[in-house]
């Protein structure tokens, strides 16, 4: 495990100890996140945050999207899929790609006849997935894309370097900080995913390709309260334990944890990362941060 107490982190120690009126808020809640890069004095936050609460589903992937292009519709993948966002769900789309154009393109038209359609100032995530190394060969990119129509859309696109055979987590952010084509009015109830192959002939079967969990979160879901803060004033430590239940963090591979305070926007107090856990909807996790002066 690698464990930094931030600059920020000193900064609210000296705040809180030294101004006679406070303006830093003590380190009350917690993140999680799958990023693996070093901690360092310096960070601002964690090096890619997830979402704990369950957030919005969009799509749970339950649905066909209907291909065109060199994209035909998609079938249900009941096998290779991601739990997640609270819900129960057992099943993925296979993107099925012909070999008619190097464009492939799969739509789901209408989100708001599925329940929920997307909000443009809430965090966007999907999971991408890639089969192997020759399905992950015939890709140059891959571009998701929300929005009011075909002509009007958010969109975000990642290339082939940015990915990973396995699950990609993908996240859009926040959805008017992405490429926007046209004006995207309201509702916001167009999905579409497009995959730029190498060839027109470079084809993808069911299982090479797979889709899942469209949804959306905002910043109380990715933020959660300590469950307990205990102060020892004998050994001159406190030990904050930070507790995922069974229905938070699912379908990720958490690689760190960081502090923070409740300013309006929170300060990190301390950084940890640590080998991959990965979280089911089954697990709970205790994590328990030590601070304490030398």
């Amino acid at each position: 495990m690698a464990t930094i107490k931030t600059t920020l982190g000193k900064k609210i120690v000296l705040n809180r100890s030294y101004k006679a009126v406070p303006d830093y808020t003590v380190p009350s809640q917690f993140k999680v996140g799958i990023s693996t890069t070093t901690p360092a004095v310096g960070d601002t936050d964690l090096g890619n945050s997830i979402p704990i609460g369950s957030g919005t589903i969009n799509d749970n992937g339950d649905n066909t999207l209907t291909g065109s292009n060199g994209g035909d519709n998609s079938t249900d993948n009941t096998t290779t899929y991601k739990p997640g966002s609270g819900a129960t769900d057992n099943t993925a789309q296979n993107l099925i790609a012909n070999d008619t154009s190097i464009t492939k393109t799969w739509v789901i038209s209408d989100l708001s006849s599925l329940g929920t359609v997307c909000a443009a100032d809430e965090y966007t995530s999907l999971w991408f997935y890639i089969k192997d190394a020759t399905t992950l060969a015939k890709i140059v990119s891959v571009e998701f894309k929300l929005g009011s129509d075909v002509s009007n859309y958010y969109s975000d696109t990642v290339l082939v370097a940015n990915l990973l055979t396995g699950w990609n987590w993908v996240q859009m952010g926040i959805l008017n900080t992405n490429t926007e084509t046209g004006t995207v009015g309201s509702p916001i109830d167009y999905f579409e995913i497009e995959v730029i192959t190498n060839n027109t002939t470079d084809e993808f079967i069911a299982g090479d390709v797979i889709y899942d969990l469209l949804r959306q979160y905002e910043s109380l879901d990715i933020l959660k309260t300590f469950k307990s803060t205990t102060l020892n004033e004998t050994t001159l430590t406190v030990a904050h334990v930070c507790e995922l239940l069974s229905g938070e963090a699912v379908g990720f591979d958490i690689t760190e944890v960081g502090t923070f305070n409740s300013d309006t926007t929170p300060k990190i107090d301390g950084r940890d990362t640590f080998t991959a856990q990965s979280k089911s909807s089954t697990d709970e996790f205790k994590i328990t941060i030590t601070d304490g002066i030398q």
